[in-house]
């Protein structure tokens, strides 16, 4: 089996601008790997690949109504099947980030994609929602989004599928100038989803990634800093009954007094496998810089497996600090015991201390409300 069905890819092609090079991209894709395997845990093979080589998805031009969905004070941008529907198209099978070599699916989405191109010079709030509506239907998209020099934005990618057997395959690039402040929430509640995101920041980030409701979700974040740059981050996921959560997620530091703080969380529940990683990076020209990054989990149910595995590269002697962590455990029995004590119940008390340990106060609302959800519907809370 195979991913595609090249019959009906070669099909749609035909009919896009820029033949020739999708042909190309398609060609290369064919000869990827999905991934470079090898035993350091941020590399390791975690994705079951092969969950999406039994898909044999196809592609063709969808004409279903926009399903619509709607944040007060932002605009929506709309992808839906192979549609973009409210923003600047472009027919160019390239993204400014990304090279058309870097994995199988990254070469297949920019080949099979029209790019939604999004340039922001003061301020704006953006949504956008992707979503598919055909059974066993790649739907690709191609982003890219430039942050002019001091704009403020706040990003918000929601890709949201129940549709048996489809696969959203985003590629996002996201360009930061400097003395910019962005916020980017990226949250995956799809049957397949594979995201690869690629981050070039002069100024201020403030990111947060999350995934759950995926028979096989594969995230891949990497956020590049330059010279006095700052980036907080976010990664969690929540995973229940058979689901796989793959997230990775890495920050290079390349300039001067560079700084970066993140957090990895998980929850597995039921027979579900959630893998939150991630490497910092601090490279020969970031002198001064400074970064963290801490791992934890928790686990639900006697079958359930998480892995958070946190890494450092420290390539300079000059860092102000690089320090790491991971923990993975079941809830605590003393805090369990604590709360019993003062009138809860042990699932009132898991309740408590699984959506303090998940929710942090800074996630936006749209965040907050997927993640109360998503407990609320595994059963892993209740009214407390």
């Amino acid at each position: 089996m195979s991913i595609i069905d090249f019959s009906s890819v070669q099909k749609y092609i035909s009919n896009l601008e820029n033949k020739g090079e999708r042909q190309k991209l398609l060609s290369l894709a064919e000869s990827l790997p999905y991934q470079i395997i090898n035993d350091s845990p941020t590399v390791k093979h975690y994705t079951e690949w092969s969950e999406y080589d039994k898909l044999n998805l196809t592609i063709f031009p969808s004409s279903n109504k926009v399903k619509k969905y709607e944040i007060e004070g932002y605009k929506t941008i709309y992808i839906q099947d192979d549609n973009i529907i409210g923003g600047e198209i472009s027919f160019e099978p390239t993204n400014n980030l990304m090279k058309a070599d870097e994995t199988k699916l990254v070469s297949l989405t920019l080949a099979l994609s029209k790019k939604l191109k999004i340039n922001i010079e003061d301020s704006s709030k953006i949504l956008i929602y992707h979503n598919v509506t055909e059974k066993g239907y790649i739907s690709p998209a191609n982003i890219e989004i430039n942050v002019k020099e001091g704009a403020i934005a706040d990003i918000i990618y929601l890709a949201e599928n129940e549709i048996p057997d489809s696969l959203q395959s985003s590629v996002i690039s996201l360009k930061i100038g400097r003395d910019s402040q962005v916020n980017f929430t990226l949250i995956a509640k799809s049957t397949y989803i594979y995201n690869y995101s690629k981050v070039y920041c002069e100024g201020e980030l403030n990111a947060t990634l999350f995934a759950t409701k995926s028979k096989m979700a594969h995230i891949e974040y990497t956020t590049i800093l330059e010279k006095d740059a700052r980036s907080v981050f976010s990664a969690k996921s929540i995973g229940r009954d058979n689901d796989k959560i793959d997230m990775k997620v890495n920050v290079q530091h390349e300039g001067l007094r560079s700084v970066s703080e993140g957090n990895l969380k998980g929850i597995a529940t039921d027979n579900a496998l959630v893998v939150v990683r991630g490497d910092a990076s601090v490279n020969q020209t970031a002198f001064d810089s400074s970064t963290s990054i801490i791992g934890r989990a928790y686990i639900l149910g006697k079958d359930a497996k998480s892995i958070v595995a946190p890494m450092l590269e420290v390539k300079t002697g000059r860092v102000l600090m690089a320090k790491h962590s991971a923990s993975v455990s079941r809830v605590p029995d003393d805090l369990i015991f604590y709360l019993e004590n003062r009138g809860l119940s042990r699932k009132e008390a898991e309740s408590f201390l699984i959506r303090g340990f998940i929710e942090d106060e800074k996630d936006p609302e749209i965040l907050k409300k997927v993640i109360e959800e998503t407990l609320a519907e595994s059963k892993i809370i209740v009214s407390v």
